[in-house]
């Protein structure tokens, strides 16, 4: 079990079309339930009380087909077709308007299946015990989401547009960010070949465990 911490609230990006899927990939079947339903229980963990999923494309379709959609605080972002950079934009900017004393934010994709609550505790330890500003993620080209930002970044992830996610952010501002080793869980979803690239890694570990 994750490290629950009270005052860091949970942004899930879930707004994409899934264009290069094919079909709604929030919605893909993972262990019983769907990529989305599995992140916003693997958030729960460790955020029970303060997570807010950003839904875009697809919107009305992911809500009548996500269980754990219902006891989360869901926003529509009409600009999703703007890009990542937007939505995590409309997102920090909803929390902070609405969870006033929001201490820092945790941001996770929705087609991460393998980043379990597990990993997510070990980030929030982090950002508690080290005096960093951003816990980011180890990938072989930089570090990324999923990340916890102290509020003092707020402004700059409002600013954020376009495309252009946190990972500009987290460069700006490297000296005051710890990057953990996911231990490969990073993987995310885009294409049928990675769903069943992911699915085969995810049954072999439960055929060792």
């Amino acid at each position: 079990m994750g490290k629950t911490v009270e005052n860091i609230a949970v942004l899930i990006l879930a707004a994409g079309a899934s264009s290069r899927m094919g079909t709604t990939k929030q919605l893909l079947s993972w262990n019983g339930a769907n990529l989305l339903d599995t992140t916003i229980e693997n958030a729960s963990v460790v955020s029970p009380e303060h997570i807010v999923v950003v839904l875009g494309a697809n919107a009305d379709k992911i809500k009548a087909n996500s269980i754990n959609i219902k006891s989360v605080q869901s926003i529509f972002h009409k600009n999703w077709n703007f890009g990542l950079g937007s939505s995590i934009s409309y997102g920090v900017d909803f929390i902070q308007r609405s969870l006033q004393n929001t201490k820092a934010i945790l941001i996770l994709l929705s087609d991460q299946p393998l980043i379990d609550s597990k990993y997510l505790g070990q980030m929030i330890q982090a950002y508690e015990s080290s005096g960093k500003g951003i816990i980011a993620t180890e990938y072989e080209k930089g570090a990324g989401v999923p990340a916890i930002f102290d509020k003092c970044y707020f402004s700059n992830l409002t600013q954020l547009d376009k495309d252009i996610g946190a990972k500009q952010i987290i460069r700006k501002f490297k000296n005051d960010t710890l990057s953990l080793d996911p231990s490969g869980k990073t993987m995310d979803i885009d294409t049928l070949e990675d769903y069943q690239k992911l699915t085969k890694i995810r049954n072999t570990q439960l055929n060792q465990d």
